[in-house]
């Protein structure tokens, strides 16, 4: 019996709920997360998936932004609940076949000074664009970010006022082929922000909307960090700071309905063993909007047109390709890090295009059901910064790159046996530029393809990181869909939080606390 009352019900243990269940549990209620997984922490994942003690981080790989986080300042996850970070000198490196490279580091300067390499003029206009947006976004955009986008609307109306105001949003709304082609005239300077545009943003470079992701790159000082032990030592602290507040996690706990009432309400969840749980007051779903409505409520319970909007939300048109090694020793670009130190410095390294135009292909080949011939490779080694991520002396290395869910007359589950011979290809090109990369050094390969992934993490439909693609028709008050973008749905007491709702967050609870600031007013609080 002392499980089958709750005060609200959340499920799914990611980052969200973890904020959203800490918030209400110090409020004090009774609150329980149910995930179906045997892990917490959804995709603040580290796993060992290669050989023992290797430890790969299959999804989110850093964290960025804490110091402006509302639930990492309040909920005290750091300092209180053991937290510790690595801030690696340099961001990312674009690497370039004829030796030569370009950077972005943590210190604006220093881009500034990688980037006058090439162009002049290029780093001057870097250092303008900071300058003129860095405050916008800190007075603004973030502020927009931790509110219901409705509430948050006001902030951005503002921006109409504010010196430079206008233009921000102007290049906001742009895609970010076209902010860059802007602002910028080297082909390597526009490509080292154009590769990380799917990697790690989530947005296409011909997205309308997608502009600002170019502008928070380069003016939103988000200082990325590498969580020590790996992205899991995150969920770890979530967790001890949820079970801290009073919360109450059940793990294997797939909850496969959720129970409403004749008056519409949502009054608990039914698992799968056939267990139902009754929550007085709220169910919170992070799943993804179709698995919560379509799968969990059920069509009877909502109005057809609702039903419909949901089963038309767009997915990403892409999904990850990973290939993980465990190595003897860690990767070196030798060519590139002899002209230039900061690529040994990279948190992580681009590899691949050399111009825009090689990223439109990769988009090109995406959208056709192509393995990618223009591969754009998204490099990592963090135990080159986090020795505890490998056995003593020994190395982790990961690479991902954007592809296609399912190939060109191909079944999606066709993946598994095409998946070794794709990682030959990635190895290949990977090899090109990392001169270690060799036999000798690796302890074992695996590849995960988007079949297994949308498996190992159901919410991701299609392989979808994203959940809902980042386009601006799914963005702000119409993330993912209008019905809903408040964090409440047309059940009552069901809300929903989740990458799939404003902000589209990676790894900043961004849902789960302006939900909490919902419910707390929903529930009187």
């Amino acid at each position: 019996m002392a499980d089958s009352e709750w005060d609200v019900i959340l499920i799914g243990a990611g980052q969200n709920n973890f904020a959203l269940g800490t918030y209400l549990s110090k409020a004090g209620l009774k609150t329980v997360i149910c995930e179906s997984r045997l892990e917490n922490g959804g995709r603040l994942a580290s796993e060992e998936i290669t050989r023992p003690g290797y430890w790969h981080n299959t999804l989110a790989y850093f964290q960025d932004n804490r110091e402006v986080s509302p639930p990492w300042r309040e909920l005290d996850w750091d300092n209180g609940h053991h937290a510790e970070f690595i801030a690696p000198p340099v961001i990312s490196s674009l690497l370039l076949s004829d030796g030569s490279s370009v950077s972005q580091y943590q210190s604006l300067e220093q881009t500034v000074t990688s980037i006058k390499k090439i162009s002049t003029r290029d780093g001057e206009a870097w250092r303008e664009t900071h300058h003129r947006y860095y405050q916008l976004i800190r007075d603004y955009l973030i502020p927009y970010y931790y509110q219901a986008p409705q509430s948050g609307k006001v902030i951005l109306q503002k921006l109409d006022f504010a010196p430079a105001g206008r233009e921000f949003i102007r290049h906001w709304h742009m895609t970010p082929r076209q902010v860059v082609d802007e602002l910028f005239e080297a082909d390597a300077v526009k490509t080292l922000i154009l590769s990380q545009m799917a990697i790690p943003r989530g947005v296409g470079v011909d997205y309308a909307g997608g502009g600002i992701e170019v502008l928070k790159m380069i003016a939103g000082d988000e200082m990325p960090e590498l969580a020590r032990g790996g992205s899991h030592s995150i969920a770890q602290v979530l967790q001890r700071a949820y079970v801290h507040n009073g919360g109450q996690i059940r793990a294997v706990h797939h909850v496969e309905k959720i129970l409403v009432n004749d008056d519409g309400r949502a009054v608990g969840v039914r698992l799968r063993d056939g267990r139902e749980w009754q929550a007085r007051l709220a169910v919170v779903s992070n799943s993804d909007p179709y698995s919560t409505f379509v799968e969990m409520i059920g069509e009877d319970y909502l109005p057809r047109t609702f039903v419909e909007r949901v089963k038309d939300i767009q997915v990403d048109e892409f999904a990850y390709f990973q290939v993980h090694v465990a190595l003897k020793a860690p990767v070196r670009y030798a060519l590139h890090e002899a002209n230039d130190p900061a690529v040994g410095q990279a948190m992580n390294v681009n590899i691949g295009p050399e111009k825009p135009l090689d990223i439109d292909e990769m988009w090109q080949e995406i959208r056709a059901g192509e393995f990618p011939v223009h591969a754009c490779l998204h490099a990592i080694c963090p135990t080159a910064f986090d020795p505890l991520q490998a056995p003593r002396g020994k190395h982790a290395a990961s690479v991902f790159m954007p592809v296609p869910f399912q190939l060109k007359g191909k079944r999606p589950e066709d993946w598994v046996k095409l998946k070794n011979g794709f990682m030959d290809t990635v190895m290949k090109i990977w090899r090109r530029y990392a001169t270690n990369l060799i036999d000798a050094n690796i302890e074992m390969k695996v590849a995960m393809d988007p079949y297994y992934m949308s498996g190992r993490w159901p919410n991701m439909r299609r392989g979808s990181v994203w959940v809902a693609r980042k386009i601006s028709t799914q963005m702000g008050e119409q993330r993912p869909i209008e019905q809903i973008s408040d964090y409440r749905t047309p059940i009552a007491g069901l809300y929903q939080v989740g990458v799939a709702m404003h902000p589209a967050d990676a790894v900043i609870a961004g849902s789960g606390y302006n939900a909490w600031r919902v419910i707390k007013q929903d529930l009187g609080l």
